[in-house]
């Protein structure tokens, strides 16, 4: 057994097993054996076959070299591998959902003559998110080893990876050594892989979880020694059952409501062939900045939208709140109605827009600022409120409450010696029955903590609570959350969404999340959190991530950058922020607004006598497709994707938000068991670019079955959604 393998057994239902017998000699690489029972397409395996008289590049499907390079040849039925450097070919099985009870096995013989890893993986297996990595090492006048992937690392300096061999004396590495692995998928996926060695069982060993990605694969990385490849043959995700997450079952709920299922996470996606996942970026407005911090006298020094934008439909009108800047900490004192401020006094502004690119900064007539009240400033808080999340609420029955904001507020001593109001750094509330008049809940603050980042504040409909995100609590820049049922009390802050090591391997320095855009799209909550590459760029961009619940949040399209920075000195080159509830959608198109400043994080700020161009803060807009965040792409040779199951309400009709303006879109509807539906096995053609199609198929009325799942057939085409209305 491993020596650091202190986990309680488990029955490994692989022991039951018949053996098929020795893998065919020459270099086969086989699915073995074949289940009696039908499979559904998304328990369903590959097929594929190698013989010694090709490389493993050009079987067909073909090992794909990852890295490195090395000398290949084939030799007496081996396939042979000299002078590795970095050197790594895989062979993806597919994409599978989690199972339970889902059997597989994998069989090899390898000789080598390597000394040292060198941290190679040697044989992997990657599956249901887990993984498990062997590496036979050949020691001179020593016994030789083999090395396992555990937690720590894997090499000859990491004892815990040594695999306890007792049950195999005389082990030798230089000759050819079957490896058998078996192992059974289980729900809370913590199952092992059996291992066995020249027909004698060796371990159980516990493999190590896979953070990102979910395919199946096997593969080889080598960097040293000789390796001598016989034979591989795989039999893999055969039987079992779906393993449903919570989730998914809320995917289920949600497209059984009418909501679209979009492809941010693959919840929803049982199966995978020839299919590329495609982050879309939004289109910056070319007219950006569309709210300038020089447009007025009180927001010179900044218009940040540490702030809300928000499309009511009943009004057909897009409405801003954020924040205005007069001055530079350095200059002269503000007055606000009569009482002297810091000249950096963050107030709250208001604008309105009828079709989001074009706004208007009205005339209030509620705050005088420097002896005029003609300047579009709310009243509003006692003191600083920065980050300024508000909720409009139609249905509150209390006519005053029917726009609620949630903010950090807080007092700031300056050299001015201008006396604050309220001593204060905590999260406070008001409400308004416009939103441009606002009255102060008297028992703030509502959560006494601090929070210097924009905040969300949201209303989920489907838990029936208010939820608000920042950093109170969090414990530096990271994503806290709470909820609350009147917006007053609040439940105690939870860490939620952090950066992690990826973040740091693919930059470098000490990424954090400085913020995050939050809002409930489709019955999904869709975040765009702003990554501030401290000590690397010191800029901040916008990614994208995805929550069904918005508790257990994942990284959309592979963590690439949704909203860039501009080039190096735009107004958007330093630093960029999202709104409050960041996505509103009109027609067919959703508007993200977001703050730019022209300056990194950690770059001084100038006073104006040094840089009178200088501006803190402006706002602009970029634009996207309905749906558009993340596709689902076929290129000319024909693809699938087949969906997880669901539910079909009756008198519902199936939706596509499609781009096959070059090519073509056909669906199947299939039963539980992957059998086609008579009359929907394949529907008409769809092409075009199109956000809302119809299908058609020759049956009538809608699929008569407990649970289906779909088909999607495409060639040149772009898939963003699908729903039931």
């Amino acid at each position: 057994m491993l020596t650091d393998d202190k986990t309680p057994r488990v029955k490994n239902q692989a022991r039951a097993w018949t053996d098929p017998g020795p893998v065919v000699a020459g270099l086969v690489l086989v699915v073995m054996g074949a289940t009696v029972e039908r499979l559904s397409a998304a328990e369903m395996g590959s097929v594929g076959q190698l013989t010694g008289r090709r490389l493993p590049a050009e079987s067909k499907p073909p090992w794909k070299k990852v890295s490195g390079a090395a000398r290949e040849s084939i030799e007496d039925g081996r396939w042979v591998v000299r002078e590795p450097k970095n050197f790594c070919r895989r062979l993806k099985i597919g994409d599978y959902q989690q199972t339970d009870g889902q059997k597989n096995e994998v069989r090899f013989e390898w000789i080598t003559n390597c000394r040292d890893n060198r941290r190679a993986d040697g044989f992997s297996i990657h599956t249901q998110g887990r993984r498990l990595r062997l590496h036979p090492i050949h020691r001179p006048n020593r016994p030789d080893l083999l090395l396992v992937g555990v937690r720590g690392g894997m090499g000859l300096d990491i004892a815990a990876s040594h695999v306890d061999l007792t049950a195999l004396p005389g082990f030798d590495a230089r000759k050819s050594n079957r490896y058998v692995l078996r192992w059974v998928t289980q729900e809370i996926n913590d199952f092992r892989f059996e291992l066995s060695i020249n027909g004698k069982p060796i371990a159980e060993l516990t493999g190590e979880p896979r953070v990102v990605g979910r395919d199946v694969s096997i593969g080889f990385e080598f960097r040293g020694g000789t390796h001598s490849i016989s034979s591989v043959a795989w039999d893999m995700n055969r039987g079992g059952r779906r393993v449903v997450s919570p989730g998914a079952r809320t995917a289920v709920r949600r497209l059984a409501m009418g909501y679209r299922e979009l492809f941010l996470d693959d919840l929803m996606v049982a199966e995978l062939r020839g299919i590329e996942k495609v982050l879309h970026r939004p289109i910056k407005y070319s007219r950006n900045p569309v709210i300038r911090h020089h447009q007025r006298p009180w927001q010179k020094f900044r218009a940040q939208l540490y702030g809300t934008v928000l499309y009511i439909p009943e009004e057909k009108i897009f409405k801003m709140w954020y924040l205005a800047g007069a001055r530079f900490p350095d200059e002269a004192a503000i007055r606000l109605d009569g009482k002297p401020r810091i000249p950096n006094f963050q107030m709250l502004a208001y604008a309105e827009s009828r079709d989001g690119l074009n706004w208007t900064l009205p005339d209030l007539g509620l705050v005088s600022f420097n002896g005029s009240r003609h300047n579009n400033l709310c009243r509003f808080s006692r003191e600083n409120a920065e980050g300024v999340g508000v909720v409009h609420d139609p249905h509150d029955p209390d006519p005053t409450r029917r726009y609620k904001a949630f903010y950090w507020e807080h007092s700031v001593r300056s050299p001015h010696k201008i006396p604050v109001a309220v001593e204060i750094s905590a999260m406070s509330v008001s409400f308004s029955a416009d939103g441009k008049n606002w009255t102060n809940h008297p028992g703030n603050p509502v959560i006494p903590q601090a929070s210097d980042t924009g905040h969300q504040a949201l209303w989920d409909p489907f838990r029936k609570v208010y939820v608000a995100y920042g950093r109170f609590g969090a414990g530096g820049r990271k994503i806290a959350r709470s909820e609350s049922r009147d917006f007053i009390n609040w439940s105690p802050s939870q860490l939620v969404f952090a950066a992690d090591a990826t973040d740091t391997k693919s930059r470098g320095g000490h990424p954090q999340f400085y913020g995050m855009g939050t809002t409930i799209y489709e019955g999904t909550y869709i975040g765009l959190p702003w990554l501030f590459w401290e000590n690397s760029s010191n800029r901040l961009d916008v990614q994208l991530a995805s929550s069904r619940d918005g508790i257990h949040w994942q990284r959309a399209g592979n963590r690439q950058t949704l909203i860039p920075n501009g080039k190096r000195g735009t107004w958007d080159g330093g630093c960029i922020f999202t709104a409050s509830q960041p996505l509103q959608v009109k027609d067919d198109t959703i508007y993200i607004y977001y703050s730019g400043l022209s300056l990194d994080h950690e770059q001084p700020r100038p006073s104006r006598r040094e840089r009178p161009e200088y501006g803190e803060s402006s706002i602009g807009v970029a634009t996207l497709r309905r749906d558009g965040f993340v596709s689902m792409r076929a290129g000319e040779k024909p693809a699938t994707l087949v969906t997880g199951l669901f539910g079909w309400p009756a008198g519902r009709r199936l939706h596509l938000n499609v781009d096959a303006s070059e090519g073509e879109v056909r669906v199947g509807v299939l039963d539980q068991n992957g059998r086609p539906l008579r009359g929907f096995a394949r529907s008409k053609v769809i092409s075009g670019d199109r956000t809302d199609v119809v299908v058609e198929w020759t049956g009538s009325g809608e699929p008569k079955a407990k649970s289906v799942q779909l088909k999607f057939e495409m060639t040149n085409a772009d898939l963003y959604s699908y729903w039931l209305k």
